[in-house]
């Protein structure tokens, strides 16, 4: 029988604050929110913990799997194709697609190949992109440019690379290229990709009370255990207080905002909520260097009504290693409507939220986008997607294997998924269907070509070796089990499975050598033991 493999993994535990009486240190007081020195510490968190903040800390997969980026290339050709339509001399110019926080990297690379994919299904090879990943540390970046998943498009030309921090108004540097994002450069409107983004960067507070406006000033305290060289260790730890104070009416030096904070004052009747200034402050700079052509499609978790902002207490920080707040879609709409721009917000769903904004143009103006928007966001849209992917994650104990296989390929064969019930597949393998076996079978190199490693994770190309050698397709089986070799490492699974395979295919001498190699490296394995000396009598006989 194969064998599973053995990962090494990195698990985190949440920690729950509880104020209790020991020493603390005041590191704070009463500063706006914008202000904070939290949004410092996330910078440092996010420098120093790299590619390993996505490992078992910063949740990512709902906002970084095929689907979502299948519904995001959908809206994005579909937006390209109107332009291009209303101005043909646009083929002329790259479109340019901008990832701030690009985090993991793995969402740019489902959205990138489903593009390419797209575009060559319909021969639109003659229209040229450039995905820009940026982030605020190098050191991701340093990852993303060595990543073997990405190289295919790098050497082409389809994915750029920049350092970017949303709340400076610094050029936009492509680091292969060497040109700014700037309004000569951009002559196409610029595509933004803001997911898990606008939740990460500065907001300010504010509380309605009476129809009085107060702005909500943070103090910040943590225990003196948690200091090293005066800087909290464990962004956990940070105890939050606020303090209220009556603002004027014109608070903000924008007479935009200033606006919105007043339709704020006049129709909430008592809550505190959000307002997205870093936010603001990026996609002001993003409409500047885009000539005020600007679409941008944020996935976050949110609020999208004044209805929904009501009858809210103070902030409060969402830790996951770093930290999130909720972001304010409504007023982010209420910016674009008020500055001559569009939008869509999604209707209300529990749990994630979709938006699309655009400054100098209109929706009505784009159909094929319009008609993209209502199809992949207002219709079966990535939060409907999550629902549904977070019920069978649940419950896949109990489903048989058509159930997973039709769940399987909704995901549009999503590694993530099928690491979590892929011993519910093996399981079942022995009872199922022919035909499901074999649509299974067949759609495996689509889970393989949607492989993107991250430290410590585990190797979906080692399991679909697994299930090919469960349904007896040696070779095939083979194949997966030899790929994973630079991800797995050496292991006596890896190499006695290998070995099984090639006995069953009459692959002798090849399969000693790897039983072999297996006994190495788990010398108390009986089975190694026997299979050598069942295939030594063999070879004399």
């Amino acid at each position: 029988m194969f064998h599973n493999i053995e990962y090494r993994k990195t698990f985190w535990s949440p920690f729950v604050t509880e104020h209790t009486n020991v020493p603390s240190v005041l590191l704070e007081e009463n500063k706006r929110l914008s202000e904070s020195a939290l949004w410092r510490m996330q910078r440092e968190y996010f420098d120093k913990e790299s590619i390993n903040a996505w490992v078992n800390q910063v949740p990512f997969y709902i906002t970084s799997n095929p689907f979502i980026a299948y519904c995001y290339a959908q809206i994005v050709l579909n937006f390209i194709l109107d332009w291009i339509q209303q101005h043909p001399e646009a083929t002329q110019h790259p479109f340019y697609i901008l990832e701030p926080g690009t985090g993991s990297g793995r969402f740019s690379f489902f959205v990138i190949k489903t593009l390419v994919e797209l575009m060559e299904s319909l021969n639109l090879t003659d229209i040229r992109i450039c995905y820009v990943m940026s982030d605020v540390t190098r050191n991701n970046i340093n990852y993303y440019e060595k990543h073997p998943a990405l190289l295919p498009y790098i050497e082409k030309g389809l994915i750029d690379f920049a350092i970017y921090n949303m709340e400076t108004d610094k050029p936009i540097t492509l680091l292969r290229q060497h040109i700014h994002l700037d309004p000569k450069t951009l002559q196409n409107p610029l595509i933004v990709f803001a997911n898990y983004i606008f939740d990460t960067i500065s907001h300010d507070a504010f509380t309605v009370h009476d129809k009085k406006l107060y702005e909500l000033l943070i103090s910040l305290k943590t225990e003196t255990s948690n200091l090293e060289g005066n800087r909290p260790v464990n962004l956990e730890k940070l105890e939050t207080v606020y303090h209220i104070r009556e603002i004027k009416p014109d608070y903000y030096p924008d007479p935009v905002l200033n606006k919105i904070l007043a339709e704020y004052k006049a129709e909430l009747h008592e809550s505190s909520l959000l307002f997205p200034i870093g936010s603001f402050h990026a996609i002001k700079y993003l409409k500047k260097i885009s000539n005020d052509k600007l679409f941008i499609i944020s996935t976050d978790k949110g609020y999208s009504t004044v209805k929904s902002l009501d009858y809210h207490g103070h902030p409060s920080l969402s830790f996951h290693g770093s930290f999130s707040m909720m972001v304010n879609f409504h007023a982010l709409a209420d910016y674009f409507k008020n500055t001559g721009g569009d939008y869509f917000l999604q209707t209300s769903r529990k749990g994630i939220k979709t938006s699309v904004f655009c400054a100098g143009m209109n929706l009505t103006n784009l159909p094929r986008t319009a008609l993209a928007i209502q199809q992949y966001v207002e219709g079966f849209s990535p939060s409907d997607y999550f629902t549904l992917h977070r019920r069978v994650s649940d419950s896949f104990n109990e489903c048989d294997l058509d159930t997973i296989a039709a769940h399987m390929h909704l995901t549009r064969w999503d590694p993530h998924m099928y690491l979590k019930i892929k011993n519910r597949i093996i399981s079942l393998v022995p009872e199922a269907e022919a035909e499901t076996l074999e649509f299974i079978a067949a759609c495996m190199p689509k889970l393989a070509a949607h492989f993107y490693h991250l430290p410590k994770t585990e190797c979906v190309l080692f399991e679909i070796g697994v299930f090919y050698h469960a349904v007896k397709q040696y070779q095939d089986a083979l194949v997966y089990y030899e790929q994973s070799i630079p991800y797995v490492g050496e292991q006596f699974s890896l190499r006695y499975n290998i070995a099984l395979c090639q006995h069953q295919l009459e692959k002798n001498a090849e399969a000693m050598v790897n039983f072999k190699k297996a006994l190495e490296l788990n010398p108390e394995s009986k089975e190694a033991e026997e299979w050598i000396t069942y295939l030594e009598k063999q070879g004399k006989e």
